[in-house]
């Protein structure tokens, strides 16, 4: 009896941690097209700036007021692409947005983020270059 309790009680700890550092959403929206399609639920893990590599897929929490969320409901975590780090080139594309010179590099803290169909992306071209807390989580491939 007291080994299938233990049982039961490890599985809820290690269900309570994977629900800590692991989470789902749902993609709404082209903007990652063809990666991602709109519909698309994908897992991202909770994590710090260590796991940010270029061309990873991320989870952002845009800055506040360049999204509007639902009335009553808190800005939405969109999925946008990592097109350059902290002292790697600023994309041409973002430079007019970020209010650099191209060539520039990324300054340390910040980061570079555009989406896999610029048409229907609303990304670093429009936001410049957001800070790495922003950055909710990496998306598992």
């Amino acid at each position: 009896m007291y080994v299938f309790l233990g049982v039961v009680a490890g599985l809820v700890l290690v269900l309570a941690l994977l629900r800590r550092f692991l989470s789902r959403l749902r993609i709404n929206g082209p903007s990652m097209m063809p990666a991602l399609r709109d519909g698309q639920r994908v897992l991202f893990v909770r994590s710090g700036p260590a796991r940010l590599r270029t061309g990873r897929i991320v989870v952002v929490a845009p800055p506040e007021g360049l999204v509007r969320p639902r009335p009553g409901a808190r800005a939405p975590l969109v999925v946008k692409r990592v097109a350059a780090l902290a002292g790697e080139p600023v994309p041409p594309e973002v430079c007019g947005a970020a209010g650099l010179a191209e060539g520039s590099l990324v300054p340390p803290g910040r980061v570079a983020l555009l989406g896999d169909n610029p048409a229907f992306s609303t990304d670093s071209r429009f936001w410049g270059l957001l800070p790495v807390s922003s950055v909710v989580g990496v998306v598992l491939d």
